[in-house]
């Protein structure tokens, strides 16, 4: 319960950070800024055993779908990552002829480096942040990997980092991931009739 109260006391911080970013949002609404990438118009639910990472920043930022809406995300910044019984699943619904089926993607163990993950929603068993500051602006943070390149969010708005970070049974809802390098151990997909998601 303690982590899940430290995590969401970061969820607090971050509005402050997206009311900052208010006049982005309506650049990028109105096409004035261009999105880094255009994101799908699904989302991935991501759950894990153990999370482990050093060079953290944490920020709000506006993800743009391909048909134009805009959609407030918590931006996880680490310069290296392990993931521990990984888990993705995706939802593909009312396909003509096929119907609604699952992509589920586990891995035993995944490594990355220089890794973005925009959440929607995340709730975790515990959270354990290592050397950390809140409220610092995300421009100039220096913990971490930095603002990912092309994100819609003001440098001057609020931020927290942290020399390292410890999660464990990790669920979250995903709208995008990047990462400079993967390395994935164990990996399987598979489909699935029907919805079957991770949690």
């Amino acid at each position: 319960m303690r982590g899940r109260i430290r995590w969401r006391l970061f969820a607090v911080v971050m509005v402050s950070g997206l009311v900052a970013s208010a006049a982005l949002f309506l650049a990028l609404a109105q096409g004035a800024l261009a999105a880094s990438f255009l994101i799908s118009n699904q989302q991935s639910k991501e759950s894990a055993e153990r999370v482990e990472g050093t060079g953290v920043i944490q920020y709000g930022a506006f993800d743009r779908r391909y048909e134009g809406e805009i959609v407030p995300v918590l931006v996880l910044g680490l310069k290296q990552s392990k993931i521990m019984g990984f888990c993705q699943s995706t939802v593909v619904r009312d396909i003509p002829l096929i119907g609604t089926f699952t992509v589920k993607v586990t891995a035993r163990q995944v490594t990355a480096y220089d890794t973005y993950r925009d959440v929607v929603q995340e709730d975790n068993g515990t959270v354990t942040l290592k050397d950390t500051n809140s409220g610092i602006a995300a421009g100039a943070s220096r913990k971490g990997p930095g603002i990912n390149e092309g994100d819609n969010t003001d440098p001057a708005s609020s931020a927290q980092e942290a020399d390292s970070i410890l999660v464990t049974d990790s669920k979250q809802i995903v709208l995008a991931t990047s990462a400079r390098i993967a390395r994935v151990s164990g990996r399987s997909v598979r489909f699935y009739k029907g919805v079957h998601e991770c949690f």
